[in-house]
């Protein structure tokens, strides 16, 4: 839960420093940063004799890059410049604050790293610092400001047309017109005639298009396709800002290892020394028990796992599945632990009854046996959190083919277990045997003398290795309208 209400704060919080900031202006509450102005020499920090320093360019561009409007104070008089600096750093002090909040509190160092950096002339290295240190944090800032230079324009609307080879239309001059301006087909010079054309070249660019925005790649201009077509750059901006505010929950500078899960990409990426190890897809929560954001390391592997279901879901899915198929759990290979007994006591369901199992439950757990039926397959992999959520294999591979991925209930599903395990096996000093243990059947439970750092994101929009913009389904609602 409070993975969920930090990141809701970092939205309110980017919604609203505008109206902070704006409010500010007509009633300024210097007591924020009077304390700051005492600690240094002289009466501006980002402003000289000669107008705005370079530390103060670097702060705007900040703050430009994460939406908050400092337009405002842009308006004040020259002799008001005093104000205006004292507004600049109240809003960068609320910013630090703010930081505090998403990553659990702690100590209000912010503030004195920023005195110490104004008295040693080291203000823009102060700025540099305050969004973490990843290259997905640079390419999408540059994006930003891409998208407000270039593209700030009056976004045209489409709708869905099942074109043929060769049709001339006016919406395929749009069509071209628009997949061009977004970078998904070369610019080229074309007669008025030949733009409205439809032709293999437009289909390679709307394919470009899905593939950049996940959705199923046909090359036909269908209704899905049109509806993010006519999602206008202005509002991709938002959205990218949105998505750069939730970087600021990640540690400074990345781990030397680590594994990133972007919840709505359905991916999961190891990277060692900054460079991409393993890559895999993952099946994610559904929007009704969505897979929640955290921060976490992962510190056990446990080979040829049990499986113990929560009771929501034996009430609502194992138990009429085995009265619609009597016998079904049994052939799945459940069985009854008895519940509060030091001595193991284990009851078989063969030949059981529906009614007679469901009576037992109140005795008993009903836990799945390890085996090529066992919902979490042959590994999982324990991330201390306080939600419950782990990842596992899952014998249900063919579930990776679909598009949409968010099918779990909450818990988190890869494609190449074992791929994982055997990576962090073979830093383990008991390697060999950990692989004898793999293709066996009993139970080991592996503690990782190195946890790994894991990141549980929740990125709509970023930018890949070949600069192009990689966007996203909402698939949780968390992206907001402005």
């Amino acid at each position: 839960m409070r993975s969920w209400l930090l990141l809701l704060v970092s939205i309110v919080f980017y919604l609203g420093l505008v109206t902070d900031i704006e409010a500010n202006n007509k009633s300024p509450d210097m007591q924020k940063s009077a304390w700051l102005y005492e600690g240094v020499e002289g009466d501006l920090i980002w402003f000289d004799d000669k107008g705005i320093t370079l530390s103060g360019m670097a702060l705007l561009g900040l703050f430009d890059d994460l939406g908050i409007d400092t337009s405002a104070a842009h308006e004040q008089q020259i002799n008001e410049i005093k104000i205006t600096d004292s507004l600049y750093s109240h809003a960068l002090l609320d910013l630090l604050a703010h930081i505090r909040s998403v990553k659990g509190g702690g100590e209000a160092d912010d503030e004195v790293r920023l005195l110490e950096a104004i008295n040693n002339d080291e203000l823009a290295e102060f700025i540099a610092s305050i969004l973490p240190s990843y290259d997905e944090v640079s390419k999408i800032r540059r994006m930003i400001r891409v998208y407000k230079s270039q593209l700030d324009v009056n976004w045209p609307t489409i709708t869905q047309v099942n074109f043929k080879l060769g049709q001339s239309s006016k919406q395929v001059q749009r069509l071209r017109w628009m997949l061009t301006a977004l970078g998904d087909l070369e610019n080229s010079e074309l007669t008025r005639y030949r733009e409205s054309i439809y032709d293999p070249m437009v289909i390679h660019g709307i394919k470009a298009f899905q593939r950049r925005h996940g959705i199923r790649v046909s090359g036909e201009l269908d209704e899905s396709t049109a509806l993010v077509l006519n999602i206008s750059p202005q509002r991709r901006v938002i959205q990218m800002q949105q998505n750069l505010w939730r970087w600021l929950m990640m540690p400074p500078s990345p781990p030397k290892k680590y594994i990133k899960i972007n919840i709505p990409d359905y991916s999961l990426q190891l990277f060692v020394l900054g460079e991409l190890d393993l890559s895999m897809k993952v099946i994610v929560g559904k929007p009704s028990s969505p897979t929640p954001v955290m921060m976490t390391r992962v510190t056990r592997m446990t080979i040829n796992p049990y499986w113990t279901p929560p009771s929501s879901i034996i009430r609502s899915e194992l138990l009429p599945l085995n009265s619609t198929e009597p016998g079904y759990l049994n052939h799945k290979g459940f069985e009854l632990h008895a519940v509060g007994k030091n001595e193991i006591s284990v009851v078989k369901l063969t030949n059981m009854e529906p009614k007679q199992l469901k009576g037992l439950l109140t005795e008993y757990r009903l836990v799945q046996a390890p085996g090529k039926d066992n919902a979490l397959g042959q590994v999982r992999f324990t991330i201390p959190n306080t939600q419950s959520i782990y990842l596992h294999d899952t014998p249900a591979k063919n579930l990776f083919d679909g598009e949409h991925l968010a099918l779990s209930h909450g818990c988190i599903r890869l494609e190449k277990a074992l791929a994982l395990s055997e990576y962090l096996i073979s830093i383990h000093e008991d390697s060999k045997e950990i692989q004898v243990a793999l293709s066996g059947s009993k139970t080991r439970y592996v503690s990782l003398p190195d946890p790994m750092p894991i990141f549980i994101t929740y990125q709509t929009a970023w930018v890949d290795n070949r600069g192009k913009l990689q966007l996203r389904p909402d698939i949780y609602h968390l992206d907001r309208e402005r």
